[in-house]
């Protein structure tokens, strides 16, 4: 009686600790799919399921027709995608003199294409059916049924996957045998929290731009990454999204050319607030730099990256960028245990990451001026008083990793940025 009365005690314990670990996790959840636009026909690349924010499906428009449907194929919600095979951009445009003028729209008919589709998940669906609006014939239908299963095997206690588990019958087991099998699961149990633990928190990444087209396709790039993306079509919805998170996000893709509240603007709402001022800010925008926000705003943001930008750049900058953060945030506690001055320590820190973004962006505005093989005279003053203020800069540097060699990484990240 004893016996049982413990092993019943055991196996409350083991259904209540990974349910707790499971309610913990404060994401919703995502179905990302891959596909291949090859000739008029689309075939699935991969499909799976996962934590994320998926975009509003009411925002989107476009050819495409999406329906999310049921095991009896009913319709649960529909959405629609814009035709990847039209691809839009953005080219600089120029002036008789070879003076940058702005920008200009693009686009281009590609008949092979990959793309991708993320949506909401929701316990009850199981189908995604894409249809030619223009046409009225379906391209493809999408059975969820293997990414579902993939899901339940790494998260068994979530609660929606829970309600669509089937029941386990019942069987009888020795006492001896019994014992043995709850210590197993015991062990079993506990590795898989501290698996859920690693898993609970993946990086975040707020993706700000009011193209909604950019917007998915940067969700569905970071998603299939690992990231989680959280999407914000305005500055204004930016602010709103850091003010109503729990966990911030961990970087800031920003776009520039917004309205009514631009890209600039919105980086200096985040700057000026003492929580959120600490995120970096990727700018990824059409817009090439002037002289003037290169000298203002290039202490703010981690780099500058110019659209059209293709996966890997963006996942090389991504990665380059946490990587740095992380590596600083190590030398200035390893440098402040060794003794060093703190004032000394946060001004390494501040260049460290300072002069390498301003060398970048001064070569974008330098480069964007003189398309052509003409600038002003002024612009060319302007342009290398700002790369001498940066040069200035760049020397203090080197004089603090000097200083500082004692306890700086054996393998640090270049000054000189290649991204």
């Amino acid at each position: 009686m004893q016996l049982r009365l413990l092993v019943g005690l055991i196996l409350l314990l083991l259904l209540f600790i990974p349910a707790t670990a499971a309610n913990n996790n404060p994401y919703q959840k995502i179905a990302v799919i891959n596909l291949v636009y090859d000739n008029g026909m689309v075939k699935e690349g991969s499909s799976d399921i996962q934590y994320g924010t998926a975009p509003n499906l009411n925002l989107q428009s476009g050819s495409i027709r999406g329906l999310l449907l049921d095991s009896q194929k009913k319709t649960i919600n529909e959405f629609s995608i814009r035709d990847p095979r039209i691809q839009m951009g953005d080219s600089v445009a120029t002036g008789s003199g070879g003076t940058a003028q702005g920008l200009i729209g693009s686009t281009q008919d590609n008949p092979h294409v990959d793309f991708g589709v993320i949506v909401p998940f929701t316990p009850g669906l199981q189908y995604i059916t894409l249809i030619d609006s223009l046409t009225g014939n379906t391209l493809i239908t999408i059975d969820l049924t293997a990414p579902i299963s993939a899901f339940q095997q790494i998260y068994p206690d979530d609660p929606d996957i829970k309600s669509i588990q089937q029941p386990v019958p019942a069987r009888t087991v020795p006492v001896t045998a019994e014992i043995v099998a709850i210590i197993g699961v015991i062990l079993i149990a506990f590795s898989g929290i501290g698996y859920l633990i690693r898993r609970s928190q993946p990086i975040q990444i707020l993706i700000v731009d009011d193209e909604p087209a950019i917007v998915d396709i940067f969700s569905l790039l970071l998603a299939r990454k690992g990231y989680v993306p959280i999407t914000a079509q305005s500055g204004k919805e930016c602010i709103s999204v850091l003010q109503s998170q729990k966990k911030l996000p961990d970087l800031i893709l920003l776009d520039i050319m917004m309205y009514p509240m631009d890209g600039w603007q919105t980086l200096e709402k985040i700057k000026e607030n003492s929580l959120w001022k600490q995120i970096p800010i990727l700018m990824v925008t059409g817009k090439q730099p002037t002289p003037a926000e290169a000298k203002k705003y290039g202490v703010c943001i981690e780099d500058y990256i110019l659209k059209p930008v293709n996966a890997q750049d963006l996942y090389s900058a991504i990665e380059y960028v946490l990587t740095r953060k992380k590596l600083i945030e190590r030398e200035i506690r390893v440098a402040l245990k060794a003794g060093f001055e703190k004032e000394l320590v946060c001004e390494y820190a501040r260049l460290r990451k300072r002069v390498e973004v301003e060398k970048k962006i001064i070569r974008i505005v330098r480069s964007a001026y003189t398309t052509g093989g003409s600038m002003a005279d002024g612009m060319i003053r302007t342009i290398d008083d700002i790369s001498a203020e940066i040069g200035s800069r760049e020397m203090r540097l080197r004089k603090l990793q000097s200083q500082l060699a004692p306890v700086l990484s054996s393998e640090p990240v270049p000054v000189e940025c290649n991204n």
